[in-house]
């Protein structure tokens, strides 16, 4: 049987496929069927990441061949045009992530949830949909995407999909948002409560003028019609993000986030109060003691029906004082060129251009090698894994540095490191104190780091112990490690992880998470616990860069392009064994999991909006 939510993405995915056929017979989807040998690549010997910031030049470079695929969508506009190019095909998908505008709820009066409510009824998501993606999107209010099992879109009560700006005003004047037509005897721009004239800036991504510029002029057009003094601003997008991070001055941002798993327990932290002033956490600067009484649940429940409870009034909270309003979820388009290449993979977090496809694309001739370009449309901003949240660093970044699991293409757990996973509570073992969870992983036996240093259990208990020791020092990836209380390798390929508590997310709040060299972050003499967010790789040659992903870096011009090439020494890195792409792995046997049922359920089926970048959770951005 169909639940509403069902009908609602099936109709959309008919809508968007009838649309497709009429434009492509072949428009590439995502398969939930993925080959058993998922982990065994790179074919191919580099990727290099060019930096084209303006939209209409990527594409020229995709016809051109100068590129083989973009990191970002396209703007449906461009659809025609590449589904007429027989050595392009395009790859689409309902997007797991949104655009937005976050609100800066600090500052007066915007710190007044009743203004951003009224701001929320009067944009007009419809026209975003029209005027900005073509029809390729649909309105969505929830803070938790659409495809996401956590969302409650179709359960709100109340929409802010239409213009709906009497009810703004009504808000608004009876606020004591007075109009001021003695200063202002055209437009009677109104005033705060307390008498004093504001107005508000919608800051943009300058590179970005037809959709960040396009939905920012919604806004001010909303503002307006609330007879709310408004404009837009272009500005450089890594400038303002970090301004974000740092709970600097701002109004409102429009910005996207991409999210790579199924998990709400980033719900816990991105809005927390405790979390307002803390540098990377709450860009919003939103607090809310409601919303924080529902934390502990979401975090410390172990039944579905608890942590959604949790979730879904969580999401009500944000959709009644809207420190966010979302603006638009678009049909993510990706063109990619199919006559040298094949072999990419579609995938629900990162879609065409993947970790996956990285990992096995290769040549249609069967010919070993090759250098595969593609596009990037911002710089990166840094290569340290703990302060970076930017989009096109971790699509270098993700390339570069292994972890116990991945998320496969349906965002199911995917072992790398990991051989086997054993979960125990007081229940299954006495040896575990009562109320805490006990993770046992063995680790594959044949992993190096590229400076030719073992990998074993002791980096992976390192790693945990190092972002839980660097927490006081500030950094974000103690986050959702708080309840962790031991981490241990008994033999070396071996470790042990104990929490203080019993969750739903323990699992992810782990598995995720990027291992790093003991012997380069050790706090002896090492960058250490207080050195988490001066390491300044790659742009600084002098610091150490030691990691043991599928690729190394190798080069970079700074606004040019960033080199990756193929580690021959990764622990899954095909060894020919004829022609093309027949390959033996150089990892016997392959990785096999065992996981308790609950977490894989919470790891994958059912659950996060988030990417797991280190342990923490960070929302990646896009411009």
């Amino acid at each position: 049987m169909l639940t509403d939510r069902n009908k609602r993405i099936l109709a959309f995915t008919l809508v968007a496929a009838f649309v497709f056929m009429a434009v492509s017979p072949a428009i590439v989807a995502v398969d939930a069927e993925f080959a058993s040998d998922l982990n065994v690549g790179p074919y191919v010997d580099k990727f290099v990441y060019k930096v084209i910031a303006n939209q209409d030049q990527r594409i020229l470079a995709l016809q051109a061949g100068e590129i083989e695929f973009d990191n970002s969508f396209f703007d449906p506009v461009h659809l025609p045009t590449l589904d007429a190019d027989p050595d392009i095909s395009i790859f689409s998908a309902l997007r797991n992530g949104y655009g937005h505008i976050t609100i800066n709820c600090r500052d007066y009066p915007l710190n007044i949830s009743g203004f951003r409510r009224a701001f929320a009824y009067a944009y007009d998501k419809t026209r975003v949909t029209v005027e900005i993606m073509d029809g390729f999107s649909q309105e969505q209010d929830s803070l938790v995407p659409y495809p996401n099992g956590w969302c409650i879109e179709d359960d709100m009560p109340y929409h802010y999909y239409t213009a709906q700006v009497a009810e703004g005003n009504a808000i608004l004047d009876a606020l004591g948002f007075d109009r001021d037509f003695v200063t202002y005897p055209v437009e009677g721009w109104r005033t705060a409560p307390d008498g004093s004239q504001f107005n508000v800036v919608i800051e943009y991504a300058s590179s970005s003028p037809e959709i960040a510029g396009g939905t920012a002029q919604i806004g001010v057009d909303a503002l307006h019609d609330l007879h709310v003094n408004a404009e837009t601003r272009a500005s450089d997008f890594n400038e303002y993000i970090s301004r974000l991070d740092s709970h600097g001055d701002y109004d409102m941002v429009f910005y996207a986030l991409n999210f790579g798993s199924n998990d709400v327990d980033w719900l816990a932290y991105e809005f927390w109060s405790e979390y307002a002033d803390v540098p990377y956490q709450n860009p919003t600067n939103y607090r809310n003691a409601t919303y924080d009484s529902w934390r502990d649940q979401l975090l410390y429940s172990t039944t579905y029906e608890e942590v959604y409870e949790a979730a879904e009034n969580m999401q009500l909270i944000l959709q009644e004082t809207v420190p966010r309003l979302v603006v638009y979820e678009n049909t993510y388009m990706q063109g990619y060129r199919n006559d040298v290449y094949e072999g990419h993979v579609p995938d629900l977090g990162s879609y065409i251009s993947g970790p996956w496809t990285f990992r096995k694309i290769h040549k249609i001739d069967g010919t070993p090698g090759g250098t595969v370009p593609l596009a990037i449309s911002q710089e990166p901003d840094s290569f340290n894994i703990f302060v970076t949240n930017s989009a096109y660093s971790i699509a270098i970044i993700e390339e570069l540095w292994p972890s116990l699991y991945k998320f496969s293409p349906d965002l199911t757990p995917w072992p790398e490191l990991a051989e086997n996973l054993i979960t125990e509570t007081n229940a299954q073992n006495p040896d575990v104190p009562a109320g805490h969870t006990r993770f046992t992983i063995d680790i594959i036996q044949n992993a190096t780091w590229n400076d030719g240093t073992p990998l074993t259990a002791e980096d992976v208990a390192f790693t945990y112990t190092y972002f839980f020791e660097s927490g006081p020092f500030g950094n974000p990836a103690a986050t959702s490690l708080v309840d962790l209380v031991a981490a241990y390798a008994p033999t070396p390929f071996r470790a042990v992880l104990e929490f203080g508590t019993e969750s739903y997310w323990h699992f992810s709040n782990f598995a995720y998470s990027w291992i790093i060299p003991k012997h380069i972050f050790n706090d002896v003499d090492g960058i250490g616990y207080a050195g988490w967010n001066t390491w300044n790789p790659v742009f600084d040659p002098a610091e150490p860069h030691v990691n043991a992903g599928p690729f190394i870096f190798t080069d970079y011009e700074a606004g040019e392009f960033y080199e990756i090439s193929a580690n021959e020494d990764y622990f899954y890195y095909p060894q020919e064994t004829g022609t093309g792409t027949e390959t033996e792995t150089t990892t016997e046997p392959e990785p096999t999991t065992t996981f308790n049922t609950m977490l894989a359920i919470v790891a994958g089926a059912v659950g996060a909006a988030v990417v797991i970048l280190v342990g923490g959770f960070v929302l990646l951005r896009q411009k």
